[in-house]
């Protein structure tokens, strides 16, 4: 009947082609037109070499990957792979038209006049609309990420459950089962957030189909399924063949096959599905360059499924000790707060009225009408479907709730003040926003709004055919076009932040990096985003292959290692048995006999001293497996290759050699003689000023998100670096000359700015210090304008303003940035000397004390809070 409808109606046909057309275009002129940051370089480049990418590894996603890097349609291999997340996200918002149209369709009736099909399909662009431009679908659907073809899978299959409703009684219906069987569990090859929607196409089957609410093969046939969520692996290979084993025979066995061949078809069909998991182990034994884990035999192929790297507790155990406050999670809470990333998804209107520091009551009455309406008419969408079509709303709200409080119990997503229930560490805040596993609550909730405009607009051309007044269709239709344009509100509003059009810093970040490295040298990483992208260059555009990556993150774990010795020639002078039993050790005096890594512990405890400071610390001290392996390279190099860190390494994990590096711009290279911040000026001027790409760096319309702008501020501090050696050198205009270009490549950070004024203030040229000083408050006022969503530009700007004894301005920046930013105790300090010194005391301590209060862990802010109150 559905399919009949649909190829009948023209008009359905073509709008859910201009829906696909328009999010297509949107997302392909703002597609990355290289390599971006985060897990974008990693799935990139094991695409293009069907490497093995980190756990569980999206098999299907790198196999379409590396199909679309055959396509001949770019020269550029990334912008292939950002290709298909642009057409699988621009899909997925046509399904979601679909979608909308299909439930509204079950309400009318086929005499229905020309307003509720207006109705119905203005429903439809509304909120598959609102869901194409919400801020973490768009941001997700411009690089090469899984997210796309997650979603799209995520909303075929609802959309396959919807079909079959129409098909129940006949025996598509039975074919459309099978194949959602299928689908079902091929999806954790892409992500297992596909998974999530099948307890709800579940849940629409025996709402609709009475004797599948009695079959006990059907239940457990999805029981069985339902493990891929939580089993191991191989219970859920026992389950799988052992339920299609027991159905083949009763099939055979049975006077009645006929009620076992729909069960036995869709086990068989999802271990079909399944099977493309083991395209992991394949690809490892072949060695590719990139093949985290290593997954080759069972051990190692059933612990990269479970992703164990990550942990031996699963999520479903963590689950039951959280992570973070419940105000946290369900709050506002900077990188992981549900409330925070649900309200600017549709609009930026309750954001920006979160965030108003000003008493304006018309901006706040226009961030408020803007901002509303997609919660209002996603409540009415779920009042509408559950009122007209009770089991299509109960499906839809499921969806809605799997996703968003589902996903908030599951995920348990740290707020840096618990501690582990395992280890009693305290966990670190997560790293970066976190919205991005919320995309399919978001988009389900943008279904329930489209679904509220078109009940809302039917609703309404029922009471006008009552009234029978003609003139008030013209206001039908005029509301119509209104509710229309305000759906696309997000394409302007989250434009900047979705586009990655002209941004190449990821690429250059990488390309600066290898090319700052000697000759094959060794170059010590810290993260994914100094890391992802560098392999990115060697393995898609070959370049610097000879540089030896190493990432200490994953140099804890014995695989690496022994892909670091065996595949990439890194020096290193353990043997197999030995690497596979290195652990983290205690320093002590005495060894215990039969510790597995003594004979490593023995040798270590005898190197040269003066190279590794390290060993003189006190005992008890634990020596992690980077710390452990950084040296055991060194000695093993014995000076054959260069070996390098990144700056973005941290003191603490150079192995106690800061004395022994000496910086070269970007990097730090390991030399024999020792010192404090030694420089090479030579170097590090060349590789800064001739070697480093800066595009994009100047350019206010290159969007750059907090996590960004944190990892770029390593170019200016290393130009500030070159000229404070410059200015100990007492060359004075050579130190002008190197913070002025840094000021012209890359113009938003403060620091560059006061060390320059303060360089012309001690030169006596008070004039320029007050120019300098002006061009950066300018400059960062026009930031702060453009993006007032970036919580860094207001802090550098007050910090501008507190230099110039502006108090009034920097209090107003600095408490801007703390509403967007909670977690930086630096805004804090700089408020209460703001506070203290204006003789309010009283409100520097309150301030102090709602800090200790939500973060109990912070030690040395309480120590402060009990000075402050000592003083008053």
């Amino acid at each position: 009947m559905f399919s009949q409808f649909f190829l009948k109606d023209k008009i359905n046909i073509c709008l859910s082609f201009v829906v696909f057309l328009a999010s297509f275009v949107v997302y392909f002129l703002t597609m990355a037109p290289t390599v971006s940051f985060w897990d974008c370089g990693e799935f990139i480049a094991t695409s293009y070499i069907l490497g093995v990418p980190h756990p569980p590894g999206y098999p299907l996603f790198m196999l379409i990957g590396r199909i679309f890097t055959l396509l001949p349609i770019f020269k550029e291999v990334a912008l292939r792979v950002n290709l298909l997340s642009v057409l699988s996200s621009a899909l997925s918002i046509g399904i979601c038209y679909l979608i909308i149209v299909r439930v509204v369709q079950n309400w009318l009736l086929p005499s229905d006049g020309l307003w509720n099909r207006i109705g119905k399909y203005t429903g439809g662009v509304a909120g598959s609309s609102l869901i194409a431009f919400s801020s973490t679908f768009w941001f997700n659907a411009v690089e090469a990420e899984v997210f796309g073809l997650t979603m799209l899978l995520s909303m075929f299959l609802v959309y396959l459950g919807l079909l079959w409703v129409e098909e129940k009684d006949n025996p598509k219906g039975d074919m459309l089962l099978v194949l959602i069987s299928y689908l079902a569990l091929l999806s954790p090859a892409i992500h297992m957030a596909v998974f999530l929607v099948m307890p709800a196409v579940f849940l629409l089957v025996v709402l609709y189909d009475k004797s599948k609410l009695v079959d006990w093969r059907f239940w457990i046939t999805g029981l069985v399924f339902s493990s891929v969520m939580y089993a191991p692996l191989e219970w859920l290979l026992v389950m799988l063949f052992g339920w299609l084993t027991f159905t083949f025979l009763m099939l055979m066995l049975s006077k009645i096959p006929s009620r076992w061949v729909v069960v036995f078809l869709m086990t068989l069909a999802g271990i079909v599905g399944y099977s493309v998991q083991f395209t992991i182990p394949i690809r490892a034994t072949q060695d590719p360059a990139i093949n985290e884990n290593n997954p080759r035999d069972w051990k190692s192929f059933s612990s990269f499924v479970e992703r164990k790297q990550y942990g031996q507790q699963s999520m479903a155990e963590k689950m039951f000790y959280r992570r973070g406050s419940w105000s946290h999670q369900f709050g506002t809470y900077p990188h992981m707060g549900f409330w925070g990333f649900f309200r600017k998804q549709y609009n930026l209107g309750l954001e920006r009225l979160a965030n108003l520091t000003s008493d304006s009551s018309p901006q706040r009455l226009k961030y408020l009408l803007l901002g509303l309406p997609p919660f209002l008419f996603g409540i009415l969408g779920i009042y509408f479907s559950i009122k007209r079509k009770w089991r299509d709303g109960m499906v839809l709200l499921t969806l809605f709730l799997l996703g968003t409080l589902g996903l908030i119990l599951y995920m348990n997503f740290a707020d840096g003040t618990r501690y582990d229930h395992w280890t009693g560490e305290l966990i670190r805040l997560e790293v970066r926003d976190r919205d991005y596993f919320f995309t399919p609550g978001f988009m389900f909730f943008g279904l329930l709004a489209g679904v509220g405009v078109s009940g809302l607009l039917i609703y309404l051309s029922i009471l006008i055919q009552q009234i029978n007044k003609r003139y008030l269709n013209y206001l039908l239709g005029m509301l119509s076009i209104i509710l229309l344009a305000w759906s696309t509100s997000g394409a302007f509003d989250h434009w900047k932040a979705g586009s990655r059009a002209g941004n190449y810093l990821p690429y250059d970040y990488a390309y600066n990096l290898l090319n700052s490295c000697d000759k094959d040298a060794i170059l010590f990483t810290n993260g994914d985003n100094d890391t992802f992208p560098l392999w990115f260059l060697q393995q898609v555009e070959k370049i610097r292959t000879d540089v030896r990556v190493v990432n200490l993150s994953l140099l804890n774990t014995d695989w690496y290692i022994l892909q670091l010795k065996h595949i990439w020639s890194v020096p290193i002078s353990l043997k197999d048995d030995q690497i596979k039993a290195t652990i983290p050790l205690r320093l002590a005096d005495r060894i215990v006999e039969d510790r597995p890594a003594k004979q490593y512990y023995d040798r270590i405890r005898g190197v040269n001293r003066y190279l590794f400071p390290i060993y003189d610390k006190r005992a008890g001290r634990f020596l992690r497996v980077q710390d452990l392996m950084i040296e055991d390279i060194i000695l093993t190099n014995e000076w054959k290759y260069p070996i390098l860190f990144s700056m973005t390494v941290p003191d603490d994990s150079r192995a106690g050699l800061n004395s022994h590096l000496k910086q070269k711009g970007l990097v730090l290279q390991l030399v024999e003689e020792q010192g404090p911040r030694m420089m090479d000026p030579q170097a590090a001027y060349h590789n800064l000023f001739e070697v480093c790409r800066y595009r994009g760096l100047d350019d206010m319309g290159v969007y750059k998100d907090e996590s960004t702008i944190g990892l770029l501020m390593n170019y200016p501090e290393r130009f500030i670096d070159l000229a404070f050696y410059y200015l100990i050198q007492n060359d004075k205009e050579k130190s002008i000359e190197i913070l002025e270009r840094a000021i012209k490549i890359y113009p938003d950070y403060y620091r560059t700015y006061l060390v320059l004024s303060k360089l012309y203030k001690d030169l006596g040229n008070p004039k320029k210090e007050k120019e300098v000083l002006e061009s950066g408050e300018n400059h960062l006022k026009k930031l702060t304008n453009a993006y007032p969503e970036i919580s860094l530009y207001h802090q550098y700007l007050g910090i501008i303003y507190l230099i110039q004894g502006k108090t009034r301005q920097a209090e107003e920046n600095f408490t801007q940035r703390l509403s967007l930013a909670t977690t930086d105790f630096v805004i804090i300090s700089n408020l209460m000397q703001i506070y203290e010194s204006d003789g309010k005391p009283q409100k520097a301590l309150g301030l102090l004390e709602d800090w200790v209060a939500s973060h109990p862990e912070d030690r040395t802010a309480a120590d402060w809070l009990r000075q402050v109150r000592n003083r008053i």
